[in-house]
């Protein structure tokens, strides 16, 4: 570290397009890439209240990671007013979209909604996180985008994760969100879950 420090003494003072952050490891980068206005400087998952923030999602990769947020909180009950929230869902779930879960049963995504109100807070006070990464997306028509990811959860009964492919529409514009039209995910060698009854989305 001393080096560092040593090194930005001697090449960096002064040169605005060095900095050194006051944070450590991905904190640090976030923070740079503020700095320069690179992007967002905040990560989703420091966002509690997507509806009420300020970070603009215009990529399909963001929305899909800002969805499993929310469904990791949901799960933990870290969301107030939970009807408001599945109220919003209806509206960027295609009314005849489906899911195709990992164990190859095909779903209408409003069922999987109504089925998510019932795990309400089945996580409070459990271990239990929801991470998504490998994310890529690739326009696949004027308004629509595939979009490719695994999914991650770990709870008390272990890591279980799946590769998944959504479809999503655009709405009118990018900024003003996406519509969530297909979801098909398969389980990633080893880590399927043994009870299938609460792996939803």
């Amino acid at each position: 570290m001393e080096e560092l420090l040593q090194w930005r003494e001697e090449n960096a003072k002064n040169n605005p397009n060095i900095i050194h952050a006051t944070e450590r490891c991905a904190a640090g980068i976030i923070q740079a890439i503020g700095h320069f206005k690179l992007g967002p400087n905040l990560s989703p998952r420091d966002v509690m209240d997507f509806s009420k923030s300020s970070l603009e999602i215009t990529n399909p990769g963001h929305e899909i990671v800002k969805f499993y947020l929310f469904y990791e909180r949901w799960r933990r009950a870290d969301i107030a007013i939970p009807e408001q929230h599945i109220g919003n869902l209806r509206k960027i779930f295609y009314p005849s979209g489906v899911f195709l879960n990992p164990s190859g049963q095909e779903h209408p995504l409003h069922d999987c909604l109504d089925q998510m109100t019932k795990f309400y807070g089945d996580k409070q006070g459990k271990q239990f996180r929801v991470w998504v990464d490998r994310v890529t997306s690739a326009q696949i028509g004027s308004n629509t985008w595939s979009v490719k990811f695994d999914k991650w959860e770990l709870s008390d009964e272990g890591p279980k994760g799946c590769t998944s492919t959504v479809l999503l529409s655009s709405k009118d514009s990018a900024s003003d969100g996406f519509v969530w039209m297909h979801i098909h995910q398969t389980w990633l060698t080893g880590l399927g879950a043994t009870d299938q009854t609460n792996w939803l989305f």
